[in-house]
């Protein structure tokens, strides 16, 4: 007997200011975009940051996606019609939205079953204050940057799968969230906490 998985929803963001294009050129592989729609994601929203408008139209357009209606109207996605992107990816059936900048990401974070995220500290805790299940992605190409530190200290509470950029690891993050509970985040968690974070984030 056939299991009919529900559709779901998964968030890449990687943040309003720097794009990061291995994450996104990560996520837009064929073996990944399959991986997801075996595990019942049926969208795929990508926030790809600034001035990568144009080469993620290119990777859609070489993968062969084709323009459909997107399920998700400007006033959800917090965008404009001519920032947005959607399409389908045709042999698997899932829809692909991707913008560069959104005023509402906290509201689509909410409406996610699983977000992808580069390791700054506000999309971290947007994800996780939304309860969430929250793939960090670290950029290592950052120069002077405590991504890793952030991430590794996420991860070591149990609150996040962390990774890089890299299909294999991304894969298997994305296999461990269908098998794996995090810990839940505290709502009201320690003031100690997020000052730990501040001095990692900007040391």
């Amino acid at each position: 007997m056939m299991v009919v998985m529900a559709s779901k929803t998964v968030l890449v963001t990687c943040g309003a200011t720097v794009a990061f294009p291995r994450l996104v050129d990560v996520v837009l592989r064929k073996k990944l975009l399959e991986r997801l729609s075996d595990a019942g994601f049926r969208r795929l929203i990508v926030q790809y940051g600034k001035g990568y408008e144009t080469e993620f139209e290119k990777r859609l357009d070489a993968m062969g996606c084709v323009p459909t209606q997107c399920s998700l109207d400007d006033s959800v996605l917090g965008t404009t019609a001519t920032g947005s992107c959607c399409r389908s990816f045709v042999p698997k059936g899932l829809e692909i939205v991707g913008f560069e900048y959104s005023s509402k990401v906290q509201d689509i974070v909410r409406i996610a079953d699983l977000v992808i995220s580069h390791a700054g500290t506000g999309s971290i805790l947007d994800a996780l204050r939304a309860g969430r299940p929250l793939i960090v992605c670290v950029n290592d190409e950052l120069m002077d940057n405590h991504q890793q530190q952030i991430a590794d200290r996420f991860e070591e509470k149990g609150y996040v799968w962390a990774c890089k950029p890299r299909e294999s690891e991304i894969a298997e993050c994305l296999s461990r969230s269908q098998s794996e509970t995090l810990v839940q985040f505290p709502q009201a968690y320690s003031a100690q906490f997020e000052n730990d974070l501040s001095r990692l984030a900007f040391k």
